[in-house]
C-alpha cells in the first residue's frame, strides 16, 4: 500500500487510487485549505507542497499554478490520486525551526502532568485530556524536530506554564536538568509555535464567486418557478368583503400569529408584546451578537479571544440562534395552516 508522509505529521498506509485532499481532510489538515471550488482543480486553495512523489502534474494544475509554482512544488492535491509514496507539506502545518529540548524532559514532564495535575486548571484553550498528553509524548521527538501543529503547542506551553507558575520543576521525577530558569527558556521555545492570533478567511475572490453563483442559481430557479407556477392571488379587494380570516403574508404571518398568543402584561397590550416587544429585542439580540458571542461561549477559559468561524467552536451560540428560528418557523407554520374563521385552531387536512 502506498505511504502518505504528511511532513512534521503523520505516516499513513493509503488504499491505491486515494485522493490527497480527501486524505487531508480526512485527517483534519485541511483548517488552511478551503479547496472553494469543490475539488474541481480550479482554484488554488487546496495547493499543499508535494516533497516526493505524486506523478506529473495534469493540465488543470498547470493552468492554475503555473511553470513557476510548480517548479517549487507546489500541487493541487484536488488532481492528485494516490498510486506511490508520496511527501507532502501541508500549508499551515509546515516543519518549523527544530528546538533544543530533551525529548525524555519533555516525556517525563507530560507523564507528571498526566497524573499529577489538575488538568482543567491549565490555562489553555485546547481540551487537554491524559489521552491527549499520552499522544503528545509519543510524538515528542517529531514535535520538537519542527513537527506538530499550533495546537500541539498550545497544550506543551499550558502544562510548562503551570509547573514554571507554581514552582513545581523539583517534584518531578527525571534524569535531566529542570530548573525555573529552563522552564522559562522552554516557554519562550514553544511561544513561537502558539497558534496565530487571529483567523485569516479569503474573502475575495473565492468567496465572491461563491456568493455569486449561489445568487445566480437562486434567481434563476425563483425565474423559472415564477413561470411555471401562477402566483396563488386571491380576488380584487372589495369594501363590501372581508376575508375570514384576514392573514398577512407568509412572511409576517408569524407575527400576526405571535399577536394572537401574546398575553396583556400590566400596561403591556398583546399588541405591544407580540408586534413590537418581542421582535425588537430579536433585532438587538442579533445587533449585539458580535459583541457578547464570547460571553455566551461560557464553556471557554479564555474569554479575551473571538470563538472559531467553525460551528463546533461556538456552540452556545448556534444553539441560541437555531431557537430562535425555529421559533419563527413554528409560528409561520401555525398562522398559515392551522388558523381558520376567527383566528380558530383548524385541522388542515380534514
Amino acid at each position: 500500500m502506498p505511504k502518505v508522509v504528511i511532513l512534521g505529521q503523520k505516516e499513513l498506509d493509503v488504499r491505491p487510487g486515494t485522493n490527497l485532499l480527501k486524505l487531508i481532510q480526512e485527517q483534519r489538515y485541511d483548517d488552511q485549505l478551503p479547496a472553494t471550488c469543490g475539488g474541481q482543480g480550479q482554484c488554488s486553495t487546496c495547493a499543499v507542497r508535494v516533497l516526493k512523489g505524486g506523478g506529473d502534474p495534469n493540465q488543470n494544475e498547470k493552468d492554475v499554478l503555473g511553470e513557476e509554482q510548480l517548479a517549487k512544488g507546489w500541487r493541487l492535491s484536488c488532481q492528485i490520486t494516490i498510486t506511490q509514496d508520496i511527501e507532502v507539506e501541508v500549508p499551515g502545518y509546515e516543519v518549523a525551526e527544530a528546538i533544543q529540548i530533551e525529548p525524555g524532559l519533555v516525556r517525563d514532564v507530560l507523564a507528571y502532568a498526566a497524573e499529577k495535575i489538575p488538568l482543567r486548571e491549565l490555562p489553555s484553550t485546547q481540551k487537554i485530556t491524559v489521552k491527549r498528553l499520552k499522544d503528545l509524548s509519543s510524538r515528542t521527538e517529531s514535535l520538537l524536530e519542527g513537527g506538530g501543529d499550533p495546537n500541539d503547542f498550545e497544550v506543551l506551553y499550558a502544562v510548562f506554564s503551570y509547573i514554571g507558575r507554581d514552582h513545581k520543576a523539583r517534584e518531578i521525577p527525571t534524569q535531566f536538568e529542570l530548573t525555573d530558569e529552563k522552564i522559562q527558556k522552554i516557554l519562550e521555545a514553544f511561544a513561537k509555535r502558539l497558534p496565530a492570533e487571529e483567523e485569516e478567511i479569503i474573502t475575495y475572490p473565492y468567496f465572491l464567486y461563491v456568493a455569486f453563483a449561489l445568487l445566480f442559481f437562486l434567481t434563476a430557479g425563483l425565474g423559472i418557478y415564477s413561470v411555471l407556477r401562477d402566483a396563488p392571488l386571491e380576488e380584487p379587494a372589495t369594501p363590501s368583503f372581508t376575508p375570514n380570516p384576514e392573514k398577512a403574508p407568509w412572511y409576517f404571518v408569524g407575527i400576526q400569529e405571535l399577536l394572537a398568543i401574546s398575553p396583556n402584561i400590566g400596561p403591556f397590550t398583546s399588541v405591544a408584546i407580540g408586534g413590537v416587544i418581542v421582535p425588537t429585542l430579536f433585532i438587538l439580540f442579533l445587533i449585539a451578537l458580535p459583541y457578547i458571542e464570547p460571553y455566551l461561549e461560557f464553556w471557554r477559559k479564555d474569554k479575551s479571544k473571538p470563538p472559531g468561524r467553525r460551528l463546533r467552536d461556538r456552540p452556545v451560540t448556534t444553539a441560541l440562534f437555531t431557537l430562535m428560528v425555529g421559533a419563527a418557523v413554528v409560528l409561520i407554520i401555525i398562522g398559515q395552516y392551522f388558523r381558520g374563521p376567527q383566528w380558530e385552531w383548524v385541522i388542515p387536512w380534514k
